[in-house]
């Protein structure tokens, strides 16, 4: 069975032109309404936020309406002020999430909905 869970990974960029030096990139299994408000709460939490990008969108097979969003978005943000407001369930860090070409995350959501 498919669980609801949000793993989260971020990168800095060091260039010193840069005003948004964190790129995020957040994966949310769960219903589209959910996945809706988790984004949300990742945004207030984290902004401004500028150039969001989704990179991946699917419903899971065999999880009775669950789907995978993965998106990607800059921050001058490094940090959650409260990760339990985001999704107080199933949040951690997941090292091997970055941004990759679409067809490369297939693989990643496989894993992820185990």
């Amino acid at each position: 069975m498919v669980k609801r869970k949000v793993r989260w990974n971020l990168y800095m960029d060091s260039g010193e032109q840069i005003s948004q030096r964190f790129r995020w990139t957040v994966a949310i299994l769960n219903e589209p309404r959910e996945i809706k408000r988790v984004t949300q709460r990742f945004f207030d939490q984290l902004a401004p936020v500028n150039d969001v990008t989704t990179n991946y969108e699917s419903p899971l097979p065999f999880s009775n309406g669950l789907w995978c969003k993965i998106i990607s978005f800059s921050s001058d943000r490094g940090k959650l002020e409260d990760p339990k407001k985001v999704y107080a369930a199933d949040l951690n860090r997941d090292r091997a999430l970055w941004e990759r070409p679409e067809e490369q995350y297939f693989k990643y959501v496989e894993q992820l909905s185990l």
